[in-house]
């Protein structure tokens, strides 16, 4: 990876893990140019336009969380309306659960949690800790930033050809005003919004462990096992606040060991990431035993040798760095 510009392998993680590793598409839906340009690659865009901004606006990591919350409601809300349609394929067993006043209220959580944590953090919080001399610059042109945008934009028109379902008019302003309200706090924010302050020297194993648990602990209970016994399900704003206290739990205790995210390394991020992205590995392996071949157990046994080979060079720098101090 680190024979490509950082900007183009940022390009290339955002499908990777937001669409591949996550099991959205199989690996021959993804491989398919149509289907990459169409569905994949504008995950991209939206990676290097959260980073660039933040980077540009001398910002720090929470900034990049409000921008990955505004791509989140940009891509469900806006692009594939998935929010608003209660025919949306992927609902599932939660079909009409949480449908209440135009929209799908538990799934819009879930998806926004989704792409906060998988199609921005993880992507580029991975390629600056492959391109840690980099981290501080910024990766694209103006002219590839605008680039980016115009992608981005393009992909709510193409995405309507194919699902033509239009939302409530309320619904959809209101999403683009959260998605300005975002970016806008976002800009105004100070570089550090949390003072900094002592870790707590917690092993990176830990990092990984809280971050599988949240988000396995998310999807199960949202998705897997309502297919098993829907009968299972309370009201769902009890589902709903259930996900947003488990979230506001893992914030909480990642900031108290990381000093605020002042006093961390990239041992500790790296491990948050394979944490994240760990219950979807281990589906993707699951999908190809239990049904017809889809390559996505290639997939994550792709995943999962890069990130050792990742974690071995992290490793590395990070014992070179206190050997020299």
């Amino acid at each position: 990876m680190k024979h490509l510009p950082p900007g183009v392998a940022l390009l290339l993680l955002g499908p990777f893990f937001g669409e591949l590793v996550s099991g959205h598409q199989t690996l021959f839906q993804f491989i398919n140019p149509l289907s990459f340009v169409l569905s994949s690659l504008p995950y991209g865009f939206g990676a290097i336009i959260c980073r660039e901004l933040k980077v540009r606006w001398g910002k720090g990591w929470f900034a990049l969380v409000l921008l990955g919350i505004a791509f989140g409601i940009y891509e469900e809300a806006i692009v594939a309306r998935s929010f608003w349609d209660p025919d949306w394929a992927e609902l599932g067993a939660i079909r009409d659960y949480s449908y209440w006043h135009g929209a799908t209220w538990l799934y819009a959580e879930v998806l926004i949690h989704f792409h906060l944590t998988i199609s921005i953090l993880c992507s580029v919080v991975f390629a600056e800790i492959m391109y840690s001399d980099q981290r501080t610059e910024s990766w694209v042109s103006n002219r590839g930033l605008i680039a980016c945008g115009v992608g981005l934009a393009l992909w709510m028109p193409a995405l309507m050809l194919l699902n033509p379902y239009m939302p409530p008019l309320s619904g959809f302003a209101l999403s683009w005003l959260a998605i300005a309200g975002l970016v806008y706090a976002a800009w105004r924010l100070p570089a550090q919004v949390f003072p900094q302050r002592k870790g707590k020297s917690v092993h990176p194993f830990w990092y990984g462990v809280i971050a599988a648990v949240n988000m396995t602990l998310v999807f199960v209970s949202v998705f897997v096992l309502p297919e098993l016994n829907p009968s299972w399900l309370p009201a769902w704003p009890i589902t709903f606040v259930f996900v947003a206290l488990l979230d506001a739990l893992t914030f909480w205790i990642i900031m108290r060991w990381s000093g605020n995210a002042t006093d961390w390394d990239d041992r500790h991020k790296l491990a948050l990431i394979i944490g994240l992205l760990t219950f979807f590995i281990v589906m993707d392996f699951l999908k190809d035993f239990e049904s017809d071949f889809t390559g996505l157990s290639i997939v994550a046994a792709i995943t999962v040798w890069g990130f050792r080979k990742a974690w071995l060079h992290v490793k590395q720098r990070s014992e070179t760095c206190s050997q020299r101090l």
